[in-house]
């Protein structure tokens, strides 16, 4: 299902409001036919696309394709992928197949399907002024290394781009490292939790033991309970996160930044995906962490490696914060 690129701009234009306001609870019992799984509540794609007034819903194969004017959606079953207007979207569980039905769990529901497809009441603005730059590793701790570089490096180096652009655009910055030297992940999230009217972006670039990964890939922080999408075996969740207050606002944000380098880079799009990094677990406001790439494929260090690839990516960043701001505090 190809979608035009109009609608896609839609997606971080308009339901950003809804991502970052929408209630947090189920929809009311009544508009809903919940299907138990064991201990799980999903609800059925044809559930989904009578609640949504989707104009179109159609079963091919294992996919299930949802259209109205302002959305776009693929669901895959035995998967955890979802398509919202050509962006790719990782599900905190697989849509699974029951008695013919595609169904998604209801934590997806409220986390993420809801958010973006209905406008939901909204309580407050949220506004900011700030923004917390995270450099990833420095110091004793480079990061990933490439065969030009390491990533400490171009972190710091995008990081200072990134300040520069955002104050062009009369942002206030906050660096939790401005030069070649090593700050705990405790260090950071106190720094950024100092901070009032804030949100926080971690930079970072990838690596691989396969030479061929490639793409961009942005976190926001895994709902509560949930498991993240990145194996790491010292991730799980406890029963309650500082970062999970900001559920919405996560989402959106991380919306808004993947969506921008998507569209301008047109790399491989690895997802907007859920972490448990210590970073994003203690947070006091909206938070992401962004992986620009990886220094261990060849052609994308490549890129990485020339400061015009690396302003432009920066450019590109503060852009989708300005937008970012600019439909969250103004409505």
């Amino acid at each position: 299902m190809r979608i035009p690129r109009l609608t896609f701009f839609q997606l971080f234009i308009l339901p950003i409001s809804y991502l970052l306001f929408a209630t947090t609870s189920s929809p009311a019992a009544g508009d809903w036919s919940i299907v138990r799984i064991k201990d799980q509540e999903y609800v059925t794609a044809t559930n989904a696309a009578t609640f949504y007034n989707m104009e179109s819903f159609v079963r091919k194969g294992n996919d299930r394709l949802f259209q109205r004017p302002d959305i776009n959606m693929k669901w895959t079953i035995g998967t955890q992928l979802i398509y919202v207007n050509e962006v790719k979207f990782n599900l905190s569980l697989p849509v699974v197949e029951y008695k013919g039905h595609a169904l998604i769990s209801t934590t997806d529901l409220v986390k993420l399907i809801d958010p973006v497809v209905r406008p939901n009441y909204i309580s407050k603005s949220f506004d900011f002024d700030t923004v917390v730059i995270d450099p990833g590793h420095g110091g004793i701790d480079s990061g990933a290394k490439g065969r030009r570089g390491l990533e400490k490096d171009y972190n710091l180096d995008l990081s200072l781009r990134l300040k520069a652009e955002l104050e062009k655009r009369g942002f206030r910055t906050v660096m939790t490292r401005s030069n070649d030297s090593f700050i705990t992940l405790a260090q950071r999230v106190a720094i950024a939790n100092a901070q009032r009217r804030a949100i926080f972006i971690s930079i970072h670039y990838n690596s691989s033991g396969t030479r061929s990964a490639s793409g961009v890939e942005t976190f926001a922080l895994a709902p509560q309970g949930t498991a993240p999408t990145h194996k790491d075996p010292k991730s799980a969740l406890p029963s309650s996160l500082n970062g999970n207050a900001q559920d919405a606002a996560n989402i959106a944000l991380a919306t808004a930044v993947h969506a921008h380098v998507i569209l301008a880079f047109n790399p491989v799009d690895r997802g907007i995906k859920r972490g448990t990094f210590q970073v994003l677990r203690g947070i006091n406001k909206p938070a992401i962490l962004y992986e620009g790439g990886f220094l261990t494929n060849p052609t994308e260090e490549a890129k990485i490696h020339h400061p015009a690839y690396r302003q432009h990516t920066a450019l590109t960043i503060a852009t989708a914060i300005e937008k970012f701001k600019s439909v969250v505090a103004h409505r």
